[in-house]
């Protein structure tokens, strides 16, 4: 029987079946209405849509599903003829969730998975415990950073067994890296506030994390050559997505006159709040003192290896230049030999490590709950089940 393994991200499901090749396909966890035509677009239907002029409705409320409602009309169209194609009855699935999910959540999806939609048997975890899958082989300690749309999550493991009282979170994520960059230059320059997914598109492209904060700010003030770029905003007539371009540098096949969103220091003075979390009013220390927290929690015993094996992952991860900062920056607050891993495509890491754990099926079977058995210990015994694995 096949996996369909789903990570249900707040700002993104990554989907596919777990003998999928190719990857996930990545599908917007959101719908939207249009301002203009009131259209309502649900999940891929956004990137097909006109991008802006749209009112988004999240599922998720700091990165915890409260939404079912606007949820069902992701799923389905995930599952549909449009996206995959599936039937429930004859798949099995695998589906993350966020670390320490509240318990009437878990409840609800267990319910929906098997009394809505009928699935087969379903496996639930954290996404951070499937992410640890893909490096299991080689650490039996590691503590995974996965740097999220709704916040940065620390979680330290021993034998793939979560350390709770190392759990660490900061409450920025991409979302909040977005709604930053949004108001910086709505400030500075355009009126972007209504604009949340052309502006998750120039975070993407354009910010990076600084390794030197104050010689990186001295040189943006010296020269805006030396860090800035243009974003040339879509039109919807010669281009309907954003794109980069040097200052300066003709706008090839833009129109004639198009917006430009000219960037200085906005491409590194954004991400630095992962590690300043007070440049957005959040009274918490960052990533890396998160980190460190992490690891001064666990047995003492741990921390050397837990140090040696930082696994950076998440759709944040991405930035370039997090994992040398993170490392740097968590080495000067502990004792021990500091090493951060980073993935190739980190935002697909739960994903990987989903299909990796399905493809044992021994310990894919000490993880799955099947319809019937549901059926037999209703919904307290399935939570209790999942989470003594945890």
């Amino acid at each position: 029987m096949p996996t369909l393994v789903l990570d249900n991200g707040s700002h993104a499901i990554k989907c596919g079946y777990a003998d999928d090749v190719g990857g996930p396909r990545t599908v917007p966890n959101t719908t939207a209405r249009s301002r203009r035509t009131r259209r309502v677009y649900v999940g891929d239907e956004i990137d097909a849509s006109e991008g802006s002029g749209l009112y988004y409705r999240s599922p998720f409320e700091r990165g915890y599903l409260v939404g079912w409602d606007s949820e069902a009309l992701v799923w389905d169209r995930v599952l549909g003829p449009a996206v995959l194609g599936c039937t429930p009855a004859e798949t099995d699935l695998a589906v993350s969730e966020p670390v320490f999910n509240f318990a009437q959540i878990q409840r609800t999806l267990d319910e929906v998975v098997f009394e809505e939609y009928r699935f087969a048997s379903l496996l639930r975890a954290p996404a951070p415990r499937l992410a640890a899958e893909l490096v299991a082989d080689e650490a039996e300690c590691l503590l995974v950073v996965d740097a999220g749309h709704a916040a940065t999550h620390a979680v330290p493991y021993h034998g793939l067994r979560q350390q709770s009282v190392g759990v660490r979170r900061v409450d920025v994520g991409g979302r909040m890296l977005t709604s930053y960059l949004k108001e910086t230059v709505s400030f500075r320059y355009w009126d972007m506030m209504d604009e949340p997914y052309i502006m998750a598109d120039v975070k993407e492209k354009c910010c990076f994390v600084s390794q030197d904060f104050g010689r990186d700010l001295d040189a943006a003030r010296a020269d805006r050559r030396g860090v800035g770029l243009d974003y040339v905003l879509p039109d919807l007539a010669t281009h309907r997505r954003g794109f980069v371009r040097e200052p300066g540098a003709a706008a090839a096949g833009a129109a004639a006159g198009a917006q430009v969103l000219p960037l200085g220091n906005e491409r590194f003075a954004v991400p630095e709040a992962l590690f300043h979390p007070s440049d957005v009013g959040l009274a918490q220390g960052g990533v890396h003192h998160a980190v460190a927290q992490a690891i001064a929690a666990c047995d003492e015993a741990l921390r050397p290896v837990l140090c040696a094996n930082v696994v950076l992952v998440g759709g944040s991860a991405a930035l370039p230049g997090l994992r040398e900062r993170l490392e740097r920056e968590v080495q000067a607050l502990v004792p021990h030999r500091v090493r951060v891993a980073a993935p190739d495509a980190p935002a697909a890491c739960a994903w990987r490590g989903a299909c990796a754990l399905a493809a044992r099926p021994a310990a894919a079977a000490r993880w799955r709950v099947a319809r019937a058995q549901y059926d037999e210990l209703g919904p307290d015994r399935t939570a209790a089940h999942f989470a003594a694995l945890v």
